[in-house]
């Protein structure tokens, strides 16, 4: 037996069914990340047209039935195509790295508002940042997302023995393998150098304080970023993050 269910939703991802059908992975309102079939989208009188692009904002409705996790979608209409962060390609790679992000690591079905929430801000932030600002605030963003899945960094004190730790105000030593800042007696194979001010920013970061990351911060934490994602989130990869600039 199925069921009707409407309800709003980011397109996360699509790949490819068949010729002319795609599915979709959606991040819904009320419903958490979702799979739907889209039959026949690719064909160029489809009704589905330029509705399931990717972050587009979307109203679906799709029959759920109780024994399967992919449904088969029965309409959609865009309700926000974002079309000021699709006509910039920084904007959009940006827009890319949150959406990939969602996409492997929700489990399916699991309703989070708040989650959805998350990434509506983001998009809207994303809209109406300042160029130069873009990779700043896709950083910020997606440091805030670790807290989401579980991962957040562990900043204020020794991950191992829990000590204080005085900084000689130049770094901080950074283990990704335990994940977070260590002292001199724990240190091990995975200890990165951050600067006290990328440490600093971080913090701020969580504790949603105004912040501004300069270039050299962004580098740091856009090199730390991948090996942290693939020590505690399973082997994640973020194709979408190394073409971010």
């Amino acid at each position: 037996m199925s069921n009707i269910v409407k309800a709003e939703g980011f397109v996360v991802n699509t790949t490819t069914f068949k010729e002319s059908s795609l599915i979709a992975s959606i991040l819904a309102k009320k419903c958490g990340k979702i799979k739907v079939l889209a039959k026949g989208v690719r064909r160029p009188k489809s009704k589905f047209c330029g509705v399931l692009e990717l972050f587009n904002l979307d109203e679906i409705i799709f029959y759920k039935r109780e024994s399967k996790d992919l449904y088969t979608l029965s309409d959609a209409a865009v309700l926000d195509n974002f079309g000021t962060i699709r006509a910039q390609p920084r904007r959009v790679n940006s827009a890319m790295v949150l959406c990939e992000f969602f996409d492997k690591t929700l489990p399916l079905e699991e309703p989070d508002d708040s989650t959805f929430d998350f990434l509506f801000n983001f998009l809207k932030s994303l809209r109406k940042s300042d160029d130069s600002h873009v990779r700043q605030l896709t950083f910020q963003y997606l440091l805030k997302a670790l807290s989401g899945a579980g991962v957040r960094p562990h900043l204020e004190n020794c991950v191992k023995c829990h000590k204080q730790i005085k900084y000689d105000n130049r770094h901080v030593d950074f283990s990704i393998g335990t994940g977070g800042i260590v002292c001199d007696k724990d240190f091990d194979d995975t200890v990165i150098s951050l600067s006290s001010k990328t440490h600093t920013i971080m913090k701020k970061i969580y504790k949603d304080e105004d912040i501004c990351i300069d270039d050299t911060s962004c580098d740091e934490i856009e090199k730390f970023i991948p090996d942290y994602l693939y020590y505690h989130l399973n082997g994640l990869i973020l194709n979408s993050l190394r073409y971010l600039r």
